[in-house]
C-alpha cells in the first residue's frame, strides 16, 4: 500500500511539474498598432530608440511601456500578461492593438485567453493566439473603472517539460512493480 501511495504522489507531481510557459529571459518582440517604435522596452531603459520594441522577459519588472505611457505591459514566466492602465482617469485614448512574439519557446503556445476584464467599465478587449509563438490583444476605447488598474490575459503551453514525463514514467513504473508484487516484500 505504501508503494501505491508513493506512486500516486509521483504521478501527481509529474502532472503538475510543467515548464514555465515563458521562461525568464525569453526574448519578446512587441508592436503596438503595427508601429514597433510605439513600445518602449525595459532592456532599452524605456527610451524611444531603435530596437526598443525588443526586450527579454524579466520576472520582476515591467517589460514594456506604450510610447504615450498610457499602458504598462508585464509578462510572467507562467504566461500571465498584465496590462496596466497608466492614466489618472482610467480612460485609454483610442484603440491599441498589441502583438507580442516570443523567441525560442520550448513548446508552442496552445491558447491565449483573457483572464481579468473586471476593471473595464466600457469599450472592448479581445485576445487571440496568432501562432505558436505570437499573441495579440486589442483594446478599443477602453475606460477602466479606476486609475492604474489592470487587464489580465494568459498564454498557455500544453506540453509538459521532459522532467514531468520522467516523473510520470517513474510513478507508472512503481505502479507496475506494485502490480506484480515485486515492489514490496512480505
Amino acid at each position: 500500500m505504501k508503494s501505491f501511495i508513493a506512486a500516486a504522489v509521483l504521478c501527481a507531481t509529474a502532472l503538475s511539474a510543467t515548464a514555465d510557459t515563458l521562461p525568464n529571459g525569453t526574448l519578446i518582440t512587441g508592436t503596438l498598432s503595427g508601429a514597433s517604435t510605439s513600445l518602449l522596452g525595459l532592456d532599452h531603459g524605456f527610451a524611444d530608440e531603435a530596437g526598443s520594441n525588443i526586450t527579454a522577459l524579466s520576472g520582476t519588472e515591467l517589460e514594456f511601456l506604450s510610447g504615450d505611457y498610457a499602458l504598462g505591459i508585464d509578462f510572467t514566466t507562467d504566461g500571465s500578461l498584465l496590462i496596466y492602465g497608466n492614466t489618472d482617469n482610467g480612460a485609454l485614448p483610442g484603440s491599441y492593438t498589441l502583438t507580442f512574439s516570443f523567441a525560442g519557446l520550448a513548446s508552442a503556445l496552445s491558447s491565449f485567453l483573457l483572464t481579468d476584464t473586471s476593471h473595464v467599465s466600457s469599450g472592448s478587449v479581445s485576445a487571440q493566439l496568432l501562432s505558436g509563438s505570437t499573441v495579440q490583444i486589442t483594446l478599443s476605447n477602453v475606460v477602466l473603472d479606476a486609475p492604474f488598474t489592470t487587464i489580465g490575459a494568459q498564454a498557455v503551453s500544453a506540453v509538459p517539460e521532459p522532467a514531468a514525463w520522467a516523473f510520470m514514467a517513474a510513478g507508472l513504473g512503481l505502479l507496475a512493480l506494485r502490480g506484480t508484487g515485486k515492489g514490496e516484500q512480505a
